[in-house]
């Protein structure tokens, strides 16, 4: 029984739960659609037996439709295919090609039937086999394992949200352990800065806390763990953890911070509170959201505003949420600004979305909202023009490797961070592509004191008063005044430059410019 044809029908006649999850005459017509275009009976086995795998699950699991699928019940099904079928193994090229399948067969499913995000989660399910860009397919899990089996309950027992929250709180307990210890004291020192503003100084020590300090806490580990970006890796140090101690995890904490670390910064507001769940709007693309349980919903809260970080596919769809009192008026008001430092942001990533922002500067988001709705300050933002960023000068970049090298030891020695030192060495190129060429080789001591000095201007430090500062490099000072008058003139830099611009200086600018 080789014909592929065959196999459809032979197993349509012993399964008969097959049908309604995927009707036979649909599936021939998509088979003989592919002979059509030329795919021999050799590939359109291949395609059947992804077919035939996502409905024999589908049927075992009782779960009746396609779109019920998970990232962990596809995670299962390659794992039982790799059993089933000789020629499949867990391979990178296998699996792909079977998510490839699949997804052209979604395609094909969704000239009939409704899209109910079918590909979404086939998506994920493709994200999840990697991680850091590398190939790694996930351990398999039993059939009883807690988490993963939440995916499929329409009513969650009291009794199990209890015992999910109980490892959530257990697990960020051993995270927040993790990081108070010395390796990370800088780290947690510069968020704490970060996150603070000028508030720095009235940190309350963790402990025997208020409920404000508790919620201060709260919110600090929210932007701590999921939008900090480290010094020295410019990782967020929840994903950080997840690498190094991921030998230490049991598999349902591995899937509790898998499915955390898919949750993104959303700032949102509330249209309706039901019974048992609540109807919320994003701020900016005004997508709806049912986020369920009501209880943490506050009396007046369809007048504030909400930001978190949410995983609307996920068993854990949010972590803390900080609410702030907003009028419908401040609301856009608030959109507007945001939207105008997301402009501003793309002097240093042109194509940035607003995911691509928010990744960076989540912090200046929580800055900003909070001024505007504590302060009654709505000019957060300058009105004037963002500058045009200077494309990317590659040839610069190869001829002046050594330098720029060099400009980053010193750069990190000094406390910069990873992605500092990137803006560093990009206003380095700027001006080196602008500067008369004559002034190096010999003044290049003095060049590259001038940008390390004026890029601390441009971020809310004052280097340029700083004495020691000068002889870093052994340059005459006269030569570094020269360069960094040079530098202003030509690359029109000024304080709070957004070309420029890094974390630190993004918050200062809120409460300086």
């Amino acid at each position: 029984m080789n014909n592929v044809y065959a196999l459809v029908e032979h197993f349509y006649e012993n399964n008969v739960d097959a049908e309604p999850i995927l009707a036979q005459d649909f599936l021939e017509k998509y088979l003989r659609k592919h002979a059509w275009q030329g795919a021999d009976d050799r590939a359109l086995q291949r395609i059947w037996a992804a077919v035939r795998m996502l409905i024999t699950y589908i049927e075992q699991m009782h779960l009746y439709s396609f779109s019920s699928l998970t990232v962990y019940d596809y995670q299962e099904i390659l794992y039982r295919l790799a059993q089933s079928d000789a020629d499949f193994e867990l391979s990178e090229a296998d699996v792909n090609s079977f998510f490839d399948i699949v997804a052209d067969f979604y395609d094909y499913y969704h000239t009939k039937y409704e899209d109910e995000d079918e590909l979404v989660y086939l998506q994920d399910a493709r994200a999840s086999v990697y991680e850091n860009g590398k190939f790694t397919m996930p351990p398999r899990r039993s059939q009883d394992e807690f988490y993963s089996s939440l995916n499929h309950q329409e009513n969650v027992t009291e009794e199990d949200v209890d015992k999910l929250n109980a490892m959530l709180d257990d697990l960020l307990h051993r995270v927040g352990t993790y990081f108070h210890g010395k390796a990370f004291l800088r780290d947690m020192n510069r968020a704490l800065l970060l996150y603070s503003g000028p508030e720095y100084v009235n940190v309350p020590e963790e402990g025997s806390l208020t409920a404000e300090q508790e919620a201060y806490w709260l919110s600090f580990w929210d932007y701590f763990l999921f939008d900090y970006h480290m010094i020295e890796t410019d990782e967020i140090p929840l994903r950080y953890f997840f690498q190094h101690e991921k030998a230490r995890l049991t598999i349902t904490e591995q899937d509790i911070i898998r499915d955390l670390l898919q949750a993104k910064f959303t700032v949102f507001y509330v249209e309706g509170v039901q019974d048992d769940f609540v109807t919320c709007c994003n701020l900016f693309t005004d997508e709806r959201i049912d986020l369920p349980d009501p209880d943490w919903m506050f009396p007046d809260a369809e007048h504030m505003i909400f930001f978190g970080h949410l995983h609307a596919r996920g068993v854990m769809m949010l972590n803390y949420v900080t609410s702030l009192p907003a009028s419908d008026k401040l609301r856009r008001r608030m959109k507007d600004i945001i939207l105008r430092q997301l402009d501003f942001f793309r002097c240093q990533k042109p194509d940035a979305t607003l995911d691509d922002f928010f990744q960076r500067d989540a912090v200046a988001v929580r800055h900003t909202l909070n001024i505007m709705a504590n302060f009654a300050q709505l000019n957060v933002v300058p009105l004037r023009k963002a500058p045009k960023p200077l494309p990317v000068n590659l040839d610069i970049r190869r001829s002046f490797e050594a330098e720029e090298q060099v400009l980053r030891e010193v750069a990190l020695k000094m406390g910069f961070s990873v992605f500092s030192t990137q803006l560093i060495c990009k206003l380095f190129e700027d001006y080196i592509s602008v500067a008369d060429p004559a002034s190096y080789p010999e003044e290049m001591p003095a060049i590259v004191t001038a940008c390390l000095l004026c890029y601390g201007t441009i971020n809310g430090l004052d280097f340029e008063n700083i004495p020691e500062l000068y002889d870093i490099f052994g340059a005459d000072h006269e030569d570094i005044r020269r360069h960094i008058a040079a530098l202003r003139q030509r690359l029109h830099c000024t304080r709070f430059d957004p070309r420029y611009l890094t974390e630190e200086g993004t918050v200062s600018s809120l409460y300086l410019s």
